[in-house]
């Protein structure tokens, strides 16, 4: 019995590789713990009925014992008790499909599941109007592991507050919403979940009161919301690292508010690769057309501003765009830049001028591109770019120097891009 423990708090089936072989193996384990349950000093109690659980007290409540794991092999109904977890209860089933654990006529707002303390959970479907109560306020190191449990028939999932960490993989949220993560964590962090909402309700929240140390994350899922639905609401003033609020590789559908409170262009947020939402990027640029504000030059082969009022584009994430040739960056995180400008300008015939990339009001030397103005003092083509790192408030911007003599410079039409490149 030993030998066999350990992998009751591990996936039993590779969840990449959900072949009959696997399968099979999952179901020789369940075989095995079954023969071997009673064993004596067994640590495993399987259960078929309530009648296999402890007795429920005066109050409703069924305390489960410290250390045991219960493994449930069918629909069991508490019949309006519920559960309160020990110090390392485990709770598992052989499959969410057939294996759940419900309580007919337990009140909304009591949950079906309270605990401060560890509780991992394996291939089981949790069915109540309120399921969780889980606040490891007071024990330090606490943790949530789970892989294959659904949730389903709860518009109030209930609280999750003070873990270490909540883990969960495979999971599906069916039709329902409610949960709450506050308090303290370390990582929140939902994989290959499909998460289906109610209408209206939000499937998850996260307060202003909750501080996260190193990420909320969630990948390689599915986030379905439906008509006055809610997906994800992040509150603003919630604590999360910078770019901590991840969604990568996630498909959103249903034509509900898939997300609320904090945005993709938050520097909290880090969205990639989703689907039905913006993702977040650094990008910018602006332009102007048919500009006829004249640059002085005042000194030969010395590199000044632009001249000239522009417009930014649509399309911009973390940077502040002034209308008078300046992108200044506002994220958090160090970043190096590629920057790219194409510009037509005029300045007597036969000149050489030279037009530059500048970061903080510095013109970059390596940036540079010399052109020379034709016969009608017109030069069609002066395209420059440059790599630049930049740091919350640096900027950057595109001088120009008239290196024949100090006949004034006019940039007629301008386009700048400034895209990260990591």
């Amino acid at each position: 019995m030993t030998d066999l423990l350990p992998h009751i708090s591990q996936p039993l089936v590779n969840v990449d590789d959900t072949s009959s072989y696997e399968m099979r193996g999952w179901m020789e384990d369940v075989a095995r713990f079954i023969s071997l349950n009673a064993s004596a000093g067994s640590k495993l109690k399987l259960i078929s009925v309530k009648a296999d659980l402890p007795d429920a007290d005066a109050t409703g409540v069924i305390y489960l014992e410290d250390e045991l794991t219960y493994f449930f092999l069918s629909i069991v109904d508490l019949a309006g008790d519920r559960l309160v977890g020990g110090v390392n209860t485990v709770i598992i089933g052989a499959s969410s499909e057939n294996c759940r654990i419900k309580s007919t006529g337990l009140a909304l707002g009591t949950a079906l599941i309270t605990s401060n303390y560890s509780l991992p959970m394996r291939n089981i479907t949790l069915e109540a109007a309120t399921i969780l109560n889980l606040d490891a306020t007071g024990n330090p190191l606490q943790a949530l592991d789970w892989w294959g449990v659904n949730l389903q028939g709860s518009s109030d999932i209930g609280l999750i507050k003070n873990y270490s960490n909540f883990v969960a993989s495979s999971m599906g949220f069916l039709g329902v919403s409610g949960l709450v993560f506050d308090g303290l964590f370390g990582t929140i962090a939902i994989s290959d979940t499909i998460l289906s909402g109610t209408n209206p309700g939000t499937i998850i929240s996260i307060p202003a009161t909750l501080t996260v140390a190193r990420r909320f994350r969630i990948n390689y899922s599915s986030i379905i919301v439906e008509g006055a639905g809610v997906g994800i609401d992040v509150d603003v003033s919630a604590s999360i690292p910078v770019e901590g609020y991840i969604f990568d590789t996630c498909n959103f559908s249903g034509g509900g508010v898939y997300v609320q409170g904090v945005d993709f262009d938050d520097n909290k947020s880090r969205w990639v690769e989703s689907r039905g939402i913006t993702n977040s990027a650094s990008l910018t640029g602006y332009f102007m057309a048919n500009n006829a504000t004249v640059t002085t030059i005042s000194t030969s082969s010395t590199p000044v501003k632009v001249l000239g009022t522009t417009t930014p584009i649509s399309v911009t994430q973390r940077f502040n765009n002034s209308t008078s040739n300046r992108s200044e960056y506002e994220g958090a995180i160090t970043r190096d830049f590629r920057v790219t400008a194409v510009a037509s300008l005029t300045c007597g015939n036969n000149r050489q001028i030279g037009v530059y990339v500048a970061k903080n009001g510095v013109a970059l030397t390596e940036s540079v591109s010399n052109v020379t103005t034709n016969a009608g003092g017109r030069s069609e083509s002066a395209s420059i770019q440059a790599v630049v790192e930049l740091v919350e408030t640096d900027y950057v911007e595109i001088f120009v120097e008239n290196n024949t003599d100090t006949v004034n410079v006019t940039v007629t039409d301008l386009n700048v891009i400034v895209e990260a490149l990591n």
